[in-house]
């Protein structure tokens, strides 16, 4: 026990006597960046340069429309460069960069990279729509977005010519780009046809692009009509026609537009017929009434022009015809049904009977249609028993009655 106490007292006097080892301070880290440009043009190399005494933890963090980056740099000669990649260097726009060591940013800036067009110029094109009315109230759109080479927008102020063609017209318009585009309004022309707009920017120029101007909408007009006779025979044709159809300003309207023909009969009953336009010219067909009728007709192309309206008058094509009966009065012939010149009717002639009773009640009707000037109607027994009935034939309008005794 008494040894070990000599022994510490003799371990911590060694201790005390040892001579205390100095500290090295660390020596600081250095940053001289040379002269970075704040506004260069796209396409032009960057790269930042600076002379430092620390190579490790060493970066470049850029930053623009494209994205951010860390960059790390390439030493020689106690110089170390950040040099940025071609996505960062030919993007215009606003690109910013920070100097970071050991997670702590030393110095910042901002470089502005300015659009291109020395090194050439591209043009995107559009134009809308493709179609518009004449008359100078429509328009289309002619819409331009020109860019350097690289894809950036060329700066505001920047010149576009526009020019357009119409007939034997060449007529060109400066127009000044303005947030990514430039454009027009193209107003349509009182005459219809094709209008062609193109445009140039520096040494791009744009396609020749088209827009048609239709003619405006159709104005009242006028129509007529043709036929071979004036016979209601149910066999013939009358035509209907309008005039060459234009709009307000002279223009033949548009091929395919829709014209009906509405005919009002005298009953007041509406038929209809349509025809679509051809140089102007809409042609619609009806076939003629089989009895006498007074038609009124008018034309309308819908929603925009209507015609004058006539009258037209058909006189009965069946003047007379004769009714016998069989024996036992069951069966009934209509023959000698003539048309307006003595001739037979044309087949297919509608005829129908309606039979009553003693009282004048209808108790039944039959339908057919002539052949070779004729017809036949049976009454068969199952249906009419014996006894006094009274038979209405109606032909083209004509009634006849007779009274008969079936057996």
């Amino acid at each position: 026990m008494k040894y070990s106490i000599y022994i510490s007292i003799f371990l911590i006097g060694l201790l005390g006597c040892r001579d205390t080892i100095p500290e090295i301070p660390l020596k600081p880290h250095t940053f001289a960046i040379r002269p970075v440009p704040t506004q260069t043009v796209a396409g032009t190399p960057i790269e930042i340069q600076l002379k430092t005494n620390a190579t490790a933890d060493l970066s470049l963090i850029i930053s623009n429309a494209f994205g951010s980056a860390v960059i790390k740099p390439t030493h020689k000669k106690n110089v170390s460069s950040f040099r940025f990649p071609n996505e960062f260097a030919q993007r215009s726009g606003i690109c910013q960069w920070s100097l970071v060591h050991d997670h702590k940013v030393y110095q910042k800036g901002e470089i502005n990279i300015r659009p291109n067009p020395g090194q050439g110029t591209t043009m995107e094109s559009y134009l809308g729509p493709r179609s518009i009315s004449a008359g100078g109230t429509d328009f289309s759109m002619f819409v331009v977005s020109p860019t350097d080479n690289y894809d950036n927008p060329l700066t505001d102020g920047t010149e576009i010519a526009y020019t357009y063609q119409f007939n034997n017209t060449i007529q060109s318009i400066p127009v000044e780009l303005n947030k990514l585009i430039g454009w027009k309004n193209i107003q349509s022309t009182e005459k219809s046809g094709r209008l062609l707009v193109t445009a140039s920017c520096n040494d791009a120029k744009s396609k020749a692009l088209t827009t048609l101007v239709y003619p405006a909408h159709a104005i009242d007009f006028k129509i007529d009509f043709t036929r071979n006779h004036q016979f209601a025979d149910g066999n013939q044709i009358i035509r209907f026609s309008t005039d060459v159809i234009k709009d307000a300003y002279g223009n033949v309207i548009s091929d395919g537009t829709l014209v009906s023909f509405s005919v009002l009969n005298s009953e007041g009953m509406l038929l209809q017929t349509k025809g679509t336009t051809i140089n102007g010219v809409a042609k619609a067909e009806l076939l003629h009434p089989i009895e006498r009728e007074n038609w009124e007709i008018t034309a309308y192309i819908t929603g925009t022009a209507k015609s004058n309206s006539l009258k037209v008058s058909f006189e009965a094509a069946v003047r007379d015809f004769n009714v016998s009966l069989s024996q036992d009065h069951r069966i009934i012939t209509i023959a000698n049904i003539e048309s307006f010149m003595g001739q037979w009717i044309p087949d297919g002639l509608p005829i129908s009977i309606e039979i009553k009773d003693g009282k004048g009640n209808s108790i039944g009707k039959k339908h057919t249609t002539s052949r070779k000037g004729k017809a036949v109607f049976t009454l068969p027994g199952d249906f009419y028993p014996k006894g006094n009935y009274q038979v209405q034939v109606e032909i083209a309008g004509i009634l006849k009655t007779i009274n008969t005794s079936l057996q």
